[in-house]
């Protein structure tokens, strides 16, 4: 499955009685005051939000639902329906860590979804053929795909029940022309298989 935007995959996904920890909730390139903020989004559906990052502003942390802590190393006095962690993993020191505090803070078939750039997206095949490495962002320390993804999940006890695609991050963004260029290519690719699709989506259970 295809999903066009994050908006869509929350919406799929997130239920009125869920409680949700939304992990690197301030990121997401984009403001806080934009109604395709996942955050937003989340609030607007759910039952119940938290939220961590790694800084804060005051007003968050005066709310005992937000806590400025590091992905790898959180706690909670609640356990979640979801958890939603939209291009964190790629960011991180030790995913392992991560992944082992979600398993301690999901309910019993509690859901986790993680967003993080496909490694052979088609931006990263065409770049590789002009470049040595495809253009990354400065931060990111790993690359994925489902097979990687999967086998780290397996390892920290959590399973895979879906691999999905995301059509498009879901705000503006400068792009080059040759990126724009392929974005039409890719989705008229999109068509026949979507294993170009830039942005991969696992929903994974306990």
């Amino acid at each position: 499955m295809i999903y066009k935007n994050k908006s869509d995959l929350l919406r799929a996904h997130i239920k009125s009685n869920d409680i949700v920890l939304d992990v690197g909730f301030l990121g997401q390139g984009i403001k806080e005051n934009d109604q395709r903020w996942p955050h937003f989004i989340i609030k607007k559906f759910a039952k119940d939000v938290y939220g961590i990052d790694l800084e804060i502003s005051p007003e968050y942390k005066q709310n005992p639902h937000y806590l400025e802590a590091s992905a790898e190393n959180f706690s909670f006095p609640v356990k979640f329906d979801v958890i939603f962690a939209g291009d964190l993993i790629e960011h991180l020191s030790n995913p392992g860590l991560f992944l082992d505090c979600c398993k301690k803070h999901l309910k019993p078939n509690g859901k986790l979804i993680l967003t993080t750039p496909n490694t052979f997206n088609l931006f990263n095949l065409t770049e590789k053929l002009s470049k040595r490495e495809p253009t990354v962002n400065p931060d990111h320390t790993f690359y994925f795909n489902s097979k990687t993804l999967t086998k780290l999940l397996e390892k920290n006890g959590i399973k895979k029940s879906e691999v999905n695609f995301l059509y498009t991050l879901g705000y503006e963004h400068k792009e080059s022309w040759k990126k724009k260029l392929l974005n039409m290519l890719y989705s008229f690719l999109a068509l026949f298989t979507d294993k170009f699709i830039e942005t991969l989506v696992i929903i994974a259970t306990l």
